[in-house]
Order: structure tokens, then sequence, then C-alpha cells
């Protein structure tokens, strides 16, 4: 068993309460509002006191609608009504996630990729299980296909802590990364030779923006009876706080994850899947503006950032924005500091994404914000790289 390292990490929850909204790009959420038609439908179901228990599995009417976004965008099959279940409701892709620990991953491990999401962990380890990591190189950020493999060898059958799953996050939070069809189909083979579970979060499949378009690696031959998919409405519809999600797959793997799902949660918010209900698919233009509108918002912070000093990754996506920080600069925590005591901005450290030092002079920004406040903060970051000591470093020299 490989513990997570116990270095000094970020707390990102404890950063978004130390800077102001003005300047946060730190907690990864959507802080945009919420679609009128959506919210004038909550309100309707909920003066209907539409707003008792559900079924654990979510309302009939939800996963059919939900049915129908996965046959649309991601060009799989479901059968919302089918005996056992192929798609559950949950609270979140966080739900989603929990059910699957429980269900599978008690007692075994889960690989991921470095730098990779805290919560991929974190919930392993609260759970009974543990998690491996494998570093992605180079500047695509890409893993090495013979280190997998050797890894995947050495670690399936080891005790304790069997490597039961491969945890494969597209896009990538934090990096925002969109790996491509060969690098799925190069992860779908290993998971097959070793008979892996192939656990899917496409939380942000709706902000893919570059040349390699979002590909689920369930619909690649042979994943459709190992892979678990997991999403969310949180980022994509501005509910976070809602808690509605979603997991489907092969019946053999999904129905039993409604146990868990049942016993942790009961059931997710009755009203509020009701009104999303209603609303998800009745504008066929909604995920195209969204994609969209973040593009342009991703061109104005990269065309910011640039001459500030930032690397900024060429990540495909546009939800967060993935930079090594100005030359001269090495700890990113130490360069958060300074943002927000001199502008009132901050973002995540790499550090919170990684146990190895690799990711130290790395940022995650959150770009999910108003035009204005954006606009703001780029402003407010541009005079603090401006402040003398910061110019006499040499960190600015790229731009000013």
């Amino acid at each position: 068993m490989k513990p997570m390292t116990t270095k000094s990490r970020p707390d990102i929850r404890a950063l978004t309460r130390l800077v102001p909204p003005s300047g946060n790009l730190v907690q990864g959420q959507s802080e945009l509002a919420i679609d009128p038609a959506l919210a004038a439908a909550a309100s309707h179901v909920i003066a209907l006191s539409q707003n008792h228990y559900g079924p654990a599995e979510g309302l009939s009417e939800l996963r059919r609608t939900v049915a129908k976004k996965i046959s649309a965008f991601n060009q799989i099959e479901i059968d919302p009504d089918g005996d056992p279940f192929q798609l559950l409701i949950t609270p979140g892709a966080t739900g989603a996630l929990i059910a699957i620990a429980q269900t599978y991953l008690r007692n075994a491990s889960a690989l991921v990729f470095e730098p990779y999401y805290p919560y991929h962990r974190h919930i392993l380890t609260e759970l009974g299980g543990t998690t491996e990591v494998l570093s992605l190189h180079g500047e695509k950020l890409e893993f090495n296909n013979d280190e997998l493999r050797d890894r995947c060898r050495k670690l399936k059958d080891r005790k304790p802590f069997p490597l039961r799953a491969i945890i494969m996050c597209t896009p990538v939070n934090p990096t925002g990364k969109v790996f491509s069809r060969s690098e799925l189909e190069a992860l779908a083979a290993v998971c097959q030779e070793f008979d892996l579970l192939c656990i899917a979060d496409e939380v942000y499949e709706h902000y893919v923006v570059g040349g390699d378009p979002h590909i689920s690696i369930a619909m690649l031959p042979g994943m459709w009876e190992r892979t678990i998919t997991v999403n969310s409405f949180s980022k994509s519809w501005n509910i976070s706080g809602w808690r509605l999600g979603y997991v489907y797959g092969d019946a053999q793997l999904v129905a039993p994850l409604n146990k868990a799902n049942n016993v942790f949660y009961v059931c997710s918010p009755t009203p509020l899947q009701r009104a999303l209900s209603e609303v998800l698919m009745t504008d066929p233009r909604y995920y195209t503006n969204l994609r969209e509108s973040f593009a342009v918002k991703r061109r104005f912070v990269v065309d910011a950032l640039e001459p500030m000093g930032f690397d900024i990754y060429d990540s495909g996506s546009a939800f967060y924005v993935w930079a090594r920080i100005p030359v001269g600069f090495e700890d990113a925590m130490q360069f958060n500091e300074m943002l927000m005591d001199r502008a009132g901005v901050a973002g995540v450290p790499g550090s919170a994404f990684a146990d190895s030092d690799d990711w130290n002079s790395y940022m995650r920004l959150c770009i999910a914000r108003e035009d204005a406040m954006l606009k703001g903060a780029m402003g407010r970051l541009q005079d603090a790289l401006m402040h003398p000591s910061v110019v006499d470093k040499g960190v600015t020299s790229q731009g000013t």
C-alpha cells in the first residue's frame, strides 16, 4: 500500500475562504448565473410541494431525459427503464464515486494519473481502499504505456490492496487535458489485458474546445462491460449546490451501486431532479453555447496571462487554465500567497494535485466566472506582477 504523502498541501477550501470573491479563481465550481428556465422550473416544482422522497435510483423522468442526453452526446444507448439499472441519478459525481468505492474498491486499489483530482484519492482512502499514482510526462502530459503496463502487472495480484481499477478523467481536473482517441485506446487495451475496471470521470466533457473531441471510453471496443462512467450537472448547469449527477454503464456493474446510493443518500433532491428533467434537453444549442462562451473566456485569460510570464498548457478544454508560474518563481504556494497579498487574487498551487514535486511551480485557475470578474482579476494580477520587487526578479520580461 502506498499512502498519500504527508508533504504540505494547499487546502482548496481554505484558500477559497481567504480570497475575496472578486479574485477567487480557486474553487472548481461555476459561479455563473443559473439558467432562467431551470430556476423557474425549480421554483414551480417546489411551490407545488413536490419535495418528498424519491427512489434511490432517481426519478424516472430525469433518468429518461439523461438517457437522451447520453445518446446525443456520447453515442451510447441506455435503457433508463431497464431492470437491472444501467443508469442511476446520484448526489453529484462525488456521490457516484463514493458508491463505486464502497461497492468495488474496499480493500483494493485504483490507479490515478498525476496531476490528479484529490477526491479520486480521498474517497478511496475514507472507504477502505487506496490509490496508486502514475505521473504524466512531457509537454502533452502523456502516460508512458510500458510504464503503465509494468505498474499494473506488479499491482494486479499483490496483497493487500490488489489493483482493481484505473480512474480515467477526461477532460482532466486539474490540467484540463483532453485524452486523445489513441491514448484512450491504449488505456482500454491495458484495462482488458489486466482485467481492470475503468472509472471514467467525464464531468468536464462539454468544455472541450481544442482539436481532440471528447470521446467516452465506454464506447470503445471491449470497454462497455468494464467501464463505469460518472458525470454531473454541477458545472455545466451552474448548480453545484444542487448535488445532481449520474452514473451509467453495463447493468452488471451499475445496478449494484444503488445499494450504497440508497444507504448513504436515500435519494437525490426530488424537486431539483424534476425541474432539471423539464429543462435538460429543451434547448438544442445549450451545450454549444456553453462551449463557445468558455472558449472566449479561455482566450481572454490566456491572452492576459502570457504577457505576465505564465506558460499556459494547451489543454484542449476551457474550464480550468493550467499554467507554469512566471520564470523567477519556483514555489507556486509562495507565489499564490504573494498574489493574494498584492492583488486579492488566487488560484490553486499545483502541489495540491500531486505527490511528487514536479508540479510545485504550476497553478490551476478556474475561469468559470463572470466576464467582468475575470477582467478585474487579470488587471489586478498585471498590477501585482509589475510591482518593483517583482520586476527586479525579471519575471515580467516576456511581456512588459
